[in-house]
């Protein structure tokens, strides 16, 4: 947990994602997005960076790297030491691209990436901005009672549901395009153009560890409101690249 110069971060079957916080000489690592946002909520102690970077001049935000756990990624993150102009590299990865984040204190290659559709020497275009993002929200404050805030936060967070439906917004321009695209599978039956068999599936929805579980209530609320569609939930570590 206490690494000294290099650390190595993979993905394979199961989601990882590192946040860089320049302004505050951190890096966060989690299998949960919203788990690296930490660093938007708390300071560093006495506002010092553990990679030597001089605050006064970084002006990078806080920006998000995930990793392809689909085709499989390695990465490999390295703040070498004090002089040093070069990461330490394995010969046979000195000819990969070394990309420099956290105000140019540490170096980050992309030394392993199976699937070739994901493989961008451009890291930055890959990257998500933390800070100064209107969809990234912090995390909430911590509270003495998760329990007792989640049953007082009920009633806001419908009526931000409400809200959000009222208006034109991404939730209703999703909903409009799935509900199209149920009538025109609901439609291909109907004309005999799809062909009923064993392991038909209509509608594949997918998602990991807790979105898993929204996804298994949808597909089994969908089920009831189109008993004559196959829809079917598993977990996106078991869905290939294929």
């Amino acid at each position: 947990m206490d690494s000294h110069r290099q650390a190595v971060f993979a993905a394979k079957g199961q989601t990882l994602s590192v946040a860089f916080y320049p302004r505050k000489g951190v890096i966060c690592y989690g299998s949960e997005q919203a788990a690296v946002k930490a660093g938007l909520n708390y300071d560093t102690p006495q506002g010092k960076s553990t990679f030597g970077t001089d605050f006064k001049f970084v002006d990078e935000n806080a920006i998000r790297l995930d990793l392809d756990d689909l085709g499989g990624e390695i990465v490999l993150l390295d703040w070498g030491y004090a002089g040093d102009k070069e990461p330490s590299i394995s010969p046979p990865n000195r000819n990969l691209a070394v990309d420099k984040l956290m105000g140019g204190s540490v170096n980050v290659i992309l030394l392993h990436q199976e699937n070739v559709m994901s493989k961008n020497p451009k890291i930055h275009k890959r990257l998500v901005q933390l800070e100064n993002n209107e969809f990234i929200k912090p995390l909430l404050p911590d509270t003495n009672d998760p329990v007792l805030g989640d049953i007082q936060d009920i009633p806001k967070i419908c009526a931000n549901i409400q809200t959000d439906w009222q208006d034109v917004g991404l939730n209703r321009m999703t909903a409009w395009h799935l509900g199209q695209c149920i009538r025109h599978r609901m439609q291909a039956h109907v004309d005999g153009k799809i062909e009923n068999h064993a392991s038909q599936v209509d509608i594949l929805i997918t998602g990991c560890e807790v979105s898993l579980w929204a996804a298994e209530q949808f597909a089994a609320d969908l089920s009831k409101c189109f008993p004559k569609l196959y829809v079917k939930s598993v977990s996106a570590n078991k869905v290939s690249s294929s």
